[in-house]
């Protein structure tokens, strides 16, 4: 699975991240921990302000879906009760979606969530693990699973899956499923197929977003 992604490179916010897939393209920023407006407090952990922003025009109903299943891949990955009474506001914006938004939105969820998971490492927040996710697709006529799907993909497509993962040590061990997000028509063995696959997928995307942390980390710590 080709990406790219870097870490760091946004000005006057804890931490920065973009991420690149195919035509993809997200970048995101992170602050927080901060004294959060009185509505958003809560007293035993931290609070999260999440925010999706479309590539083009105002954000919508789809932008609010996106940045609730946001939240919910999020949530548990942060130690949150080390910031009781504080908040973390996470921004990702859409620079290109990469896909026919009119129809479909795992390829700027999936992109998305490894933004924000980078971009929250960049910022020193404390996690409990670490998360990697990928789109899948099932095309028409020959039922062929597709990692990382094209638009073109997408528009021949049966049914189409966003999948994160949580994993744990260092990235080698799958802890659960943060999220399945399923639409269309597909099977049960279609789905146990796609699920094997997807975390073959997940666990080298994983190792990759490892060694862009190091690579950008490491240099830090050292000066």
């Amino acid at each position: 699975m080709s990406i790219q992604a870097e870490i760091g490179m946004l000005d006057h916010v804890d931490g920065s991240s973009q991420f690149i897939s195919q035509d993809t393209k997200i970048i995101c920023s992170v602050t927080g921990p901060i004294e959060p407006k009185a509505r958003q407090e809560l007293p035993t952990q931290l609070a999260l302000e999440i925010i999706v922003r479309p590539a083009k025009g105002v954000a919508t109903t789809r932008e609010k879906v996106l940045e609730d299943k946001l939240r919910a891949v999020l949530t548990p990955l942060i130690t949150r009760y080390c910031y009781p009474r504080q908040l973390c506001q996470i921004t990702c914006q859409i620079l290109e979606s990469g896909e026919d938004e009119s129809e479909f939105s795992l390829r700027e969820l999936s992109c998305c969530i490894n933004a924000a998971f980078l971009g929250l490492v960049d910022a020193g927040i404390a996690m409990n693990s670490m998360c990697a996710s990928i789109p899948i697709a099932i095309v028409k006529d020959s039922n062929e699973i597709i990692v990382n799907p094209t638009a073109e993909q997408l528009r021949i497509s049966l049914s189409v899956h966003t999948l994160a993962l949580e994993f744990v040590d260092g990235g080698k061990v799958v802890k659960n499923v943060l999220l399945l997000d399923s639409n269309g028509d597909f099977s049960e063995d279609q789905l146990f197929n796609l699920l094997e696959l997807g975390e073959k997928k997940c666990q080298e995307l994983v190792r990759r977003l490892r060694e862009i942390i190091q690579d950008n980390i490491s240099p830090r710590l050292v000066a």
